[in-house]
């Protein structure tokens, strides 16, 4: 897959969030108070080169097929908006792990529920994962009323699941299979 690769949904274009727009990453995550309690790199000191660093690790791994982090850009004026991601690919079991956010001030307007089921068709038709998991804090309702809402089936609290802040957290999982597994 190749770092022009882009996705688009009837508001959004998806695709790798380049190097000269990390301040408005920058922007968006240092104004996003909701998000600081649910990404550990997402913090109100959020700085231009913490949002460079995270744009070089994001193409690493795009181009070694190892995750996919696209920015959602809206069509009508190229604003970013958030980010949904496969952060983790597991070709062992064939299968991927999701993660999404979208700014405070763009919350609330269906942007991640879009985003977020274009990239599930991404992971069933182009990379033909079997499975996709969706991690979410356990206290993080908003996360689990969208995976719900994209037909994610909540499975169980799994211990120690996730690190945030060095430590290790339980885990929500909510899972996809593709509907032909159904």
């Amino acid at each position: 897959m190749t770092p022009k690769f882009t996705l688009s949904t009837q508001r959004l274009s998806l695709r790798l969030i380049e190097h000269d727009e990390a301040e408005k990453l920058r922007e968006l995550v240092v104004r996003s108070p909701s998000l600081h309690q649910w990404i550990d790199w997402c913090t109100p000191t959020f700085s231009l080169k913490d949002s460079e660093r995270f744009l070089l690790a994001t193409r690493l791994n795009w181009v070694k097929g190892d995750a996919f982090g696209f920015g959602l850009f809206r069509h009508n004026d190229g604003m970013l908006v958030g980010m949904v991601a496969i952060n983790e690919l597991y070709h062992t079991f064939n299968m991927a792990s999701m993660g999404y956010w979208v700014s405070d001030q763009y919350q609330h307007q269906g942007y991640a529920k879009e985003a977020v089921q274009k990239v599930i068709e991404f992971c069933f038709d182009l990379l033909k994962v079997t499975r996709i998991e969706l991690v979410c804090d356990p206290q993080n309702e908003a996360s689990h009323a969208l995976a719900a809402s994209c037909g994610a089936e909540k499975e169980s609290v799994a211990r120690n699941r996730f690190i945030f802040d060095g430590q290790p957290k339980d885990g929500l999982i909510f899972s996809l299979i593709p509907p032909s597994s159904q």
